[in-house]
Formats: structure tokens, sequence, C-alpha cells
């Protein structure tokens, strides 16, 4: 159930719950090896554990991401996103993630991404638009705005280049450049070149193959995305 202003009914009170219990938790784990544990501070990340929401049940063991909004209190929040963390699903057989050996994630048709029922696309790190810059980014995927942030350059994520909405455009006005960081894939070409053509501010860039932004971060070190970028 979406409140009036959008929110989804419980979202607060959820936020708080899952990162009351993400210290030592397996989403912890995972975000760390991924070289963005750095900022949970910032993002609150949350884990389903012991302690669920009632409707949230099949959502336990995963990581939840919640979508802060930009006023209204360090849990003023729109919506929560569940990101399966699964040993099963993204450890390989020796205990390793499946990422640090380079290879994809096996999360079969339950799938790696959940919102809840009655939600609709949203941007994701939508504190990044009243930062003052001369410019922001657009990653694809909430990992990849995160580790585009932990650089020191505002950045914002789309759940996809068919989740954008017309009205996210106006969100960009007024930029000098607006980077379009979708990932060194077909699907991010098409991210890039789909965004460039609505946004007349916007700089495509070509991340190498394999890599989206936070796994370049990750494999190239804390301000490998700024000197990407020109910044540094």
């Amino acid at each position: 159930m979406k409140r009036k202003n959008g929110q989804m009914s419980g979202s607060v009170e959820s936020a708080k719950l899952y990162n009351s219990q993400y210290q030592g938790s397996p989403a912890e784990q995972y975000l760390v090896a991924r070289g963005l544990g750095e900022g949970a501070p910032k993002f609150l990340p949350g884990y389903v554990g012991d302690s669920v929401t009632v409707g949230h049940e099949k959502y336990r063991h995963h990581l939840v991401l919640p979508y802060l909004r930009p006023a209204g209190g360090p849990h003023m929040v729109a919506t929560l996103r569940f990101r399966c963390i699964r040993d099963q699903c993204v450890k390989d057989s020796d205990g390793q993630y499946y990422f640090q050996k380079g290879l994809k994630e096996q999360h079969g048709e339950h799938g790696k991404y959940q919102s809840l029922p009655g939600d609709h696309p949203r941007l994701f790190n939508t504190k990044a638009l009243i930062a003052p810059s001369p410019y922001v980014a657009i990653a694809e995927g909430e990992y990849s705005s995160w580790a585009v942030e932990l650089d020191g350059i505002p950045c914002v994520a789309t759940q996809g280049v068919s989740a954008w909405k017309d009205h996210f455009d106006r969100a960009f006005a007024g930029y000098e450049k607006v980077f379009l960081l979708g990932d060194g894939d077909s699907a991010g070409q098409e991210m890039n070149e789909a965004l460039a053509e609505r946004l007349p501010n916007g700089v495509p860039v070509e991340l190498p193959a394999v890599h989206d932004p936070d796994s370049f971060r990750h494999a190239f070190g804390a301000g490998s995305i700024r000197e990407l970028l020109g910044l540094s």
C-alpha cells in the first residue's frame, strides 16, 4: 500500500528494524567484500534476519536497500528494495563470492532484486540531487551509485533503462554535466545511448567490458572513478 505522498506504507519502521540487524550480518560481510562497507553509515543498509515485518517473510536473508529521502531525518524512507545474498546464490562451492572470481551470481528464477508489491520504479539516492555540484552521475543499479558516491561524486541510480520515467528528466536540468555510467555491456551501452538522447547535458562514459562502477572501483581502487571521469 502506498501513502498519498508516494511513500510505501511501513517502509520507515521496516528500514529501522532491518538496519538494527545489519551489523555482523551476512549483508555486512557481503558489502564489505564488495568494497562498499564504508558507505553503510550514509546509505543505512539492512538485513532481514530473525525479526521480520509481517508480509516480508519471503525476503528473509536478503540485504535491504532503503530509498532514503533528502529531507526529514536519517530514516525518512520512500521504499525498500531487497537483494538476495543467500550463500547458494552468491557463493561458489569453495565459499568465495562469485564476484571475487569474476563470475555471475546464480539467482535462478526467484531473481536478484525484489521490490515491494505495488511499488513503482524510482531513482535511488536522490540526496545526490541536492548536493552543491556542477555535475552529477547516473548509474545502473544501487551498488554502482554507492561506489561512485564513495569517490566523492554525486550519483543516483536507475533500476534499468526500461524503468526510466519521463518526469525523471527534469531533475537533471541545469547541471553542466550528467555523467552516464551504464555497465560495460550491451545493456549499459543501451542505457547510455537512451539517456544521452533525453538529456542534452548527458555525457556517456564507456566502462571496460565486464565492469560496472562498483566492480571497477573494487578492481582499480578508491579514486579510480574520479580519474575515469577526468575529475581527479
